[in-house]
């Protein structure tokens, strides 16, 4: 008997990011000017190449920086790989919020958390991701320690610059991140804000199937899975169409799309509520063209990571899930029936080498990053949203009182701190932890989100008979 579930391990970058990458936070700000200096003091850093790069968010200087890094820091002697980060300067005596991301970081990488302190911001490519990857890529030096180590590296390297207050931010799995770095080297920062940080501790992790379907109401979750089948109802028409859209939109795609088509509209329950950026009645209707079909999809599940760069960008992330930090399951009974192909192997669908095994670690290093947080972490804000299916995975404190944990009502996966009911007692808790007030600046705008957990669709598995 086939089993009545669908499994995803994540909903999208592969989750996704929030990938509009990395969030931009810092609009409209103005700050002093560093000195002259400055670039050649940061190219002088042992294992550092800086080039100054043009800034943004009001920021006066911003540096791309190219850190070499061990590729198993138990062997400093070994092999080694060079890992992107990007600075943008404010002042070397101001705060500097630490993103220690947990994809891609690009040019235009921001933290709202840098605007609201008025500081300087530094964002790290995550070791593998395009831009830090290994060549060859040896695998088995992609973990959360080893990660861990290189973000304390790079903060070790510019506290000689930047001597103030260290923060650390990151939403998603870059707030996941942001918490496995304090967990390894917890002296690094004086706080941590992960937004919409989950913890999950199997491959395909059930605790989120009974918060999804509790979230919402039962009207419009019957209007989503009534789009759902009606798009499966209609594959063999919808599919010259959803092959089209990579076309039509300069992308390519060379995996079988029957797969890749299910699993997207698997998927699309997940990601219609994770991102609110539609409402029921944008939901095409059975009367308009196919391609207003496939369009409404697209957008929902932000299709592009399909494609063959996005899927090569979130290789890491494929195997991550898989061996360490797992994924959610996603509950499609009321699809069961409709759907016919195999989902694609992760060797093939991430193309990662036939031969690299991809074993679970039984969920060992998430659960002792969790019994870190209830017993020793603190002065850490986690914030979730209310409707974010990604909150049924929001982590458990244990009552921790040396943790602020938030979650907002009406909220989805790009809640931020600008967002909150409980805004100013965060701030004023963040103000008592850094030792001076801490206060909105007189503009500011939430950041956009960075990729959910990556992307679901090619992860997901038809248990078998």
């Amino acid at each position: 008997m086939i089993s009545t579930r669908l499994d995803t391990l994540g909903a999208r970058a592969i989750l996704l990011a929030s990938l509009a990458l990395e969030g931009a936070a810092c609009g409209g700000a103005t700050f002093p000017s560093g000195g002259e200096d400055l670039l050649l003091r940061l190219d002088a850093l042992p294992g550092v190449t800086a080039r100054e790069i043009a800034p943004h968010y009001g920021y006066p200087r911003a540096f791309e920086l190219d850190v070499v890094q061990p590729l198993d820091h138990a062997d400093p002697q070994g092999p080694t790989f060079t890992q992107r980060a990007y600075l943008s300067h404010a002042g070397e005596e101001l705060p500097m919020v630490f993103g220690a991301y947990g994809y891609g970081a690009t040019d235009q990488s921001g933290e709202e958390l840098a605007e609201i302190l008025r500081g300087n911001g530094l964002y790290v490519t995550h070791r593998y991701f395009p831009g830090s990857r290994p060549d060859p890529a040896d695998w088995r030096h992609l973990d959360i320690r080893q990660a861990a180590a290189d973000h304390h590296h790079i903060v070790t390297l510019l506290k000689s610059i930047y001597p103030g207050t260290w923060v650390s931010a990151g939403a998603s799995k870059s707030g996941m991140t942001a918490l496995f770095h304090r967990r390894f080297y917890p002296s690094d920062v004086g706080a941590t804000v992960a937004y919409v940080a989950p913890l999950m501790f199997e491959v395909k992790d059930e605790r989120f199937l009974p918060w999804l379907a509790a979230t919402g109401s039962p009207e419009g979750r019957a209007l989503i899975h009534d789009f759902q089948r009606r798009l499966l109802e209609h594959r063999d028409g919808l599919l010259p169409h959803f092959v089209a859209w990579f076309t039509r939109n300069g992308y390519t795609l060379s995996l079988p799309p029957g797969p890749l088509f299910e699993s997207a509209v698997v998927s699309y329950e997940w990601e219609f509520c994770q991102r609110r950026v539609f409402g029921f009645d944008d939901i095409p209707d059975a009367e308009e063209p196919y391609e207003a079909w496939v369009d409404h999809l697209a957008a929902a599940v932000r299709l592009h990571y399909s494609s063959d760069p996005w899927r090569d960008y979130f290789k890491a992330y494929a195997y991550q899930v898989h061996t360490q930090i797992g994924g959610a399951a996603i509950d499609a009974t009321h699809l069961r029936d409709l759907v016919r192909d195999e989902p694609l192997d992760p060797h093939a669908e991430y193309d990662l080498p036939p031969s690299l095994p991809l074993t679970w670690d039984g969920g060992a290093a998430m659960r002792d990053v969790l019994r870190w947080i209830q017993t020793e972490g603190d002065h850490i804000v986690l914030i979730y949203g209310g409707l974010d299916p990604w909150t049924g995975g929001a982590i458990d404190t244990a009552d921790n009182p040396r943790i602020v944990k938030v979650i907002q009502a009406g909220a989805d996966h790009q809640v931020r701190i600008l967002n909150l009911d409980r805004r100013d007692e965060v701030l004023a808790i963040l103000g008592s932890w850094l030792g001076e007030p801490v206060t909105l600046p007189a503009r500011s705008r939430v950041p956009g989100a960075e990729p959910a957990l990556g992307p679901a669709r090619g992860l997901f598995r038809l248990p078998a008979p």
